[in-house]
């Protein structure tokens, strides 16, 4: 039998949001124009530009010309002047085109100044870090705690008054954004693998800044710099209304409403609408048009984030629950939208039980569902995934429809996880007493000192070394196998019913990972606790679960005893993943993989999703998907706690597994 081995690492939840071979430019403009506000601010923006390079195809007359017959000043919007006249004539149409001239004048003088300033400070103070990045930081902070328009004053004093010398000002003030923002990208960057194996190649400072920092950070200059063009506008024009930008017969959005505040009252508000209301709609399109590139540039709504989708009306289960099980599923299909109204099914059909003290050992390659069934059981379905058939029963409740706020109730409280890298999970700004205390004044409404003496109780109960005083710690100070210590702690401060590990041992060495593994069942057995332990390592699965449910391309393919699975499994897939542990080798040529991958959710294929990987496959597994079906044992005849197997040959093959 051939095929991949059961891959480490945590497992990636397939949400096809997106075609896989759709082009990252393409699909940004596709979301850019499914957005309406961002198509307005793209027609807004693409009329501005126009503008400010060909004025005279937009403007009906010259913006500086005067009625010297004095016959037609202050005229109201008409087939000749489309917007009116101003107190001299002039024809606001035209000025307001001119206008936008200036605005983007004043965009570029500016943003030239903050990026070309702010972004190398930036670069340079969070690479360099220590003392010049403090040093740094702290004039940048003075500096940014300054009124921007005081800023502009100050360099206009300097200087004299002009548009150009007011943009220099704004254009310093702007740059300590870009510092800000340009320095905190840095520091976590330079922090990642990547960087630090181009470092140990030998590759330059300036071109590690220039290769692998500055990519991942323009998107974000992007968008800041959407954002920020708005209120360079509004400064701007601020000045010019002052009489410290423009000048005063310029076509100056500013100057326009410098101009039409003086005679409104006289001659009507109309004075002051065509300026402002190109003001309002010019910024407006800017702050619109950064919201609309940060969402389009932004990961998917489906991603590893625990965000939870809409809920929807779910289709019912077929077959009942377990009357004894603590956890129990049936029949539960997860969708979510792919391109052009496709619909990809993550999960099909899949049903489970778990027991009081029992363990579930859930196993499958990367991408085979183990995740997103966990997270779809606990009504945290990556959003815009939907759960659409099915039922979940918990502790005897049915809990398929509840609300998020009924859910907050039991997670936590009643189900606890521990998750595979601890020191991700533990904010790393709360001390760790504080963060165990937190369920515990939530869901058991204890007191502060009440909470405090739990959580050290449960960090001795942890076999975590003097409590009391690491209580008081950060997490940064624990290691590896503390930090998952203190995660098994929290998880279990309110005493649940039902403990989920995803990958716990997986980050650790062999050493700790076997301390982990043996603390879980300790604190199992003492507290009679259901445990569902979802793992890519077989050997895990042999030494600590009592059942294992085998899981593939989104279903299930066998749930039964460790034992049967180990010794006697039904499915291939169990088969093909047993040939590949260590243990079943007997050292002679190479370990066996098995060939192939796990198919994406967008192409399954027809049939038993395994088949084109197994090597038993025939017509019959190919013509139609092979139903989940119970095997009950003879002498027990209960079809409720019966195994599951989903191979239309299981029956004819006797296969033979490997050592448990």
């Amino acid at each position: 039998m051939t095929g991949a081995t059961v891959a480490s690492g945590p497992e990636p939840i397939e949400a096809p949001l997106e075609s896989a071979a759709e082009s990252p430019r393409r699909r940004f403009w596709r979301r850019m124009f499914r957005n309406p506000l961002a198509v307005f601010s793209m027609l807004w923006f693409v009329t501005l530009v126009v503008s400010w390079l060909a004025p005279d195809v937009l403007a009906t007359h010259d913006p500086f010309k005067q009625d010297v017959t004095l016959q037609r000043l202050f005229e109201t919007p008409s087939a000749d002047h489309w917007l009116g006249t101003d107190q001299f004539g002039r024809d606001l149409y035209s000025r307001v085109i001119y206008g936008a001239g200036f605005a983007f004048r004043s965009i570029f003088i500016a943003m030239s100044i903050a990026v070309g300033v702010g972004v190398p400070i930036g670069l340079f103070s969070g690479w360099k870090g220590g003392r010049v990045d403090r040093a740094i930081m702290w004039v940048n902070d003075v500096l940014f705690s300054l009124p921007i328009v005081l800023l502009a004053m100050a360099v206009i004093i300097v200087l004299t008054p002009s548009l150009t010398n007011a943009m220099i000002g704004v254009g310093i003030a702007m740059s300590t954004r870009f510092i800000r923002l340009t320095r905190a990208v840095t520091l976590a960057e330079k922090e990642e693998l990547y960087v630090d194996a181009a470092r140990i190649t030998g590759i330059s400072t300036p071109r590690i800044l220039t290769r692998y920092i500055v990519p991942n950070l323009l998107p974000a200059l992007v968008i800041q710099a959407a954002i920020i063009s708005g209120a360079i506008i509004l400064i701007g024009a601020t000045l010019s209304f002052l009489g410290i930008g423009a000048n005063l017969d310029d076509p100056d959005w500013g100057v326009m409403l410098n101009r039409a505040q003086s005679v409104f009252r006289q001659e009507g508000v109309w004075q002051i609408v065509p300026a402002g209301m190109a003001l309002v709609l010019t910024v407006l399109s800017f702050n619109l048009l950064g919201d609309a590139i940060r969402d389009a540039l932004g990961r998917d709504a489906g991603n590893n984030a625990l965000t939870v989708t809409k809920r929807v009306e779910v289709a019912p289960a077929q077959t009942e629950h377990a009357a004894d099980a603590v956890l129990s599923i049936r029949d539960m299909d997860v969708e979510f939208p792919g391109q052009g109204g496709k619909i990809s099914e993550i999960l099909n059909g899949v049903s489970l039980d778990v027991r009081a003290g029992e363990t579930l050992g859930v196993v499958g390659e990367s991408g085979s569902g183990k995740s997103m069934t966990m997270l779809s059981a606990l009504g945290l379905t990556p959003a815009p995934g939907r759960m659409t058939r099915g039922s979940v029963q918990f502790d005897g409740r049915d809990v398929t429809n509840l609300s998020e706020a009924e859910w907050a109730k039991i997670r936590g409280k009643d189900i606890g996880i521990i998750f595979q890298e601890p020191i991700a999970v533990l904010n790393p700004a709360i001390k760790v007493g504080s963060q165990i205390a937190e369920p515990l004044r939530i869901h058991m409404g204890m007191s502060k000192a009440d909470a405090r003496k739990r959580a050290a109780e449960l960090l001795a109960e942890v076999r975590v070394p003097d409590p009391e005083r690491r209580l008081d710690q950060y997490p940064h100070e624990f290691s590896g196998g503390m930090a998952q210590r203190v995660g098994i702690a929290m998880a279990l401060a309110c005493e649940p019913k039902l403990l989920i590990a995803d990958e716990p041992s997986t980050a650790l060495d062999v050493t700790v990972q076997g301390q982990i593994l043996d603390l879980i069942s300790e604190v199992q057995e003492r507290h009679q606790m259901a445990v569902i332990l979802i793992t890519h390592d077989l050997g895990v699965i042999a030494e600590a679960a009592d059942r294992v449910l085998v899981m593939y391309g989104g279903q299930v393919m066998e749930t039964a005893s460790a034992h049967d699975v180990f010794l006697s499994p039904k499915h291939p897939y169990s088969r093909a993943l047993l040939e590949t542990m260590p243990q079943s080798h007997d050292g002679q040529g190479e370990l066996p993989v098995i060939a192939g991958m796990v198919p994406s959710a967008t192409a399954w294929p027809t049939g038993c999703r395994f088949a084109p990987r197994c090597g038993f496959a025939t017509d019959a597994c190919t013509s139609s998907m092979p139903p989940l079906e119970r095997v009950a044992d003879p002498a027990q005849g209960d079809l409720v706690q019966a195994d599951l197997i989903r191979c239309v040959r299981h029956s004819e093959l006797g296969l033979v597994g490997g050592t448990a």
